[in-house]
């Protein structure tokens, strides 16, 4: 097949398009919204520059390329950090990989009534799902190590207003509540809410973690996955969404 009346296109030159068009779709969207975006312009300016140096034969703006990108490699990797960890979680996490993963075993039940009990005594909360990615290092460096059986009435009494454990987040793993008081990173992408809301959407930003938020003003349940919010949720809507991504069969 014939491109533009120019180019011979085969299954494979189309595969090879379409696989292009992916990576460059779940870049764009693991950087939209962050300032990494405005450098990876940059980086884009700075290869177009190379292309016509070389293509004019302009041998010292080609010298002058060639050193920054030489560099640049490693800067970029140092740079993009924590973009480069988002997107490879990005990739691990996709939806055609779940068939492979065994679902995770945390019990739903006990945190939806921990989640109604939290909500009726007008309490807040912060409670992390550790996944694949490990939590460990800030349930080690910043909070207090439980390694509990995970039940409603222990969450609630976390997170009581008498209890010295209520302030920071809990790591919860699988059936197990790993640390209480930790602390977490704090979101850079989500305004106008407080800390316990920044901090369940940081934590899902630098880890696949899922985060749920009882707002002690307000009463409502958010849900915090890739730092995107699913604001005030039902019980019956946050089951729905915790069954989906811990992989659980219906």
């Amino acid at each position: 097949m014939k491109l533009l009346g120019f180019f011979n296109v085969g299954p494979i030159d189309a595969l090879d398009i379409l696989l292009m068009t992916l990576i460059v779709y779940i870049v764009l969207r693991v950087l939209r919204g962050t300032k990494a975006i405005i450098l990876l312009m940059g980086v884009g300016v700075l290869l177009v520059l190379g292309f016509l140096a070389e293509s004019l034969g302009l041998a010292a703006l080609g010298l002058l390329i060639s050193t920054v990108k030489a560099f640049g490699i490693v800067a970029l990797i140092i740079l993009f950090q924590p973009e480069i960890r988002r997107l490879l979680m990005e990739i691990g996490s996709n939806p055609f990989l779940r068939f492979f993963l065994p679902p995770e075993r945390v019990p739903i039940n006990e945190l939806l009534l921990a989640v109604d009990e939290i909500r009726k005594r007008k309490l807040g909360a912060l409670m992390v799902i550790q996944r694949r990615v490990s939590l460990m290092e800030y349930a080690e460096e910043t909070g207090t190590i439980m390694d509990a059986h995970l039940s409603a009435p222990l969450l609630v009494a976390i997170f009581s207003k008498g209890s010295p454990l209520h302030d920071g987040a809990v790591i919860i793993k699988e059936s197990r509540i790993l640390a209480s008081t930790v602390m977490l990173p704090m979101s850079v992408r989500i305004k106008g809410v407080g800390a316990r809301h920044r901090a369940g959407a940081g934590i899902t930003e630098v880890s696949d973690a899922i985060s749920i938020v009882v707002s002690e003003e307000r009463g409502t349940v958010t849900l915090f996955h890739r730092g995107e919010p699913y604001p005030n949720l039902s019980l019956t809507q946050l089951k729905k969404i915790l069954t989906d991504l811990l992989n659980y069969e219906r």
